[in-house]
């Protein structure tokens, strides 16, 4: 970890630990929670990260377009990514604009995924509808159900728990990420 007591350190921290995530699914970050609003109020689910910008700020996970989420991030693009890093005793939490990416839009992370991977898009019948048993559903592959979901980070914010003394911190993109410590 980098020196979590400054805040550069504490960015760059958050950044490695979002780069390693999507490269090494044992840690934290490689399977965050990920909060939107929907009709009846928050709702929350484990995504995967797939990809991480930081000179753009953006992060990135995948979805069959007709899942719950993708219609709650496109009547409300705001939600927040909470990863909790148990070993570190880290909270991160990013708060993002998501843009929903689908169709030719999304054709190079299509054709980056395993065959394997793809028949996880565009099974019947689709996301969350009921089912008898769980054999009822067909997994895909269906190229049209892929959506590519980017999040462009507005917000990062840090609590590191230690017995001594807890430290929090909080960078926005509209200060150019300089951040600033907060009580926890």
């Amino acid at each position: 970890m980098s020196d979590i007591s400054t805040l550069p350190g504490t960015l760059d921290t958050v950044w490695q630990r979002l780069f390693d995530g999507v490269v090494n699914r044992t840690l934290p970050a490689h399977t965050p929670v990920l909060a939107t609003t929907g009709p009846e109020g928050p709702e929350a689910r484990m995504v995967v990260l797939r990809a991480v910008d930081r000179q753009a700020g953006t992060v990135e996970f995948y979805s069959d377009l007709r899942a719950e989420k993708v219609a709650q991030l496109q009547a409300d693009p705001r939600a927040t990514l909470l990863i909790w890093d148990a070993q570190a005793l880290l909270q991160i939490r990013l708060r993002a604009r998501f843009d929903v990416i689908a169709g030719d839009a999304a054709e190079p992370q299509w054709q980056a995924l395993s065959p394997p991977s793809r028949t996880l898009y565009g099974g019947s019948p689709p996301p969350g509808a009921p089912l008898g048993t769980p054999a009822d559903h067909c997994n895909g592959p269906d190229r049209a159900a892929f959506a590519v979901l980017r999040g462009r980070l507005d917000r990062i914010e840090t609590l590191l728990l230690r017995p001594d003394h807890h430290r929090r911190a909080v960078f926005t993109a509209a200060d150019g990420w300089l951040g600033g410590w907060r009580a926890p």
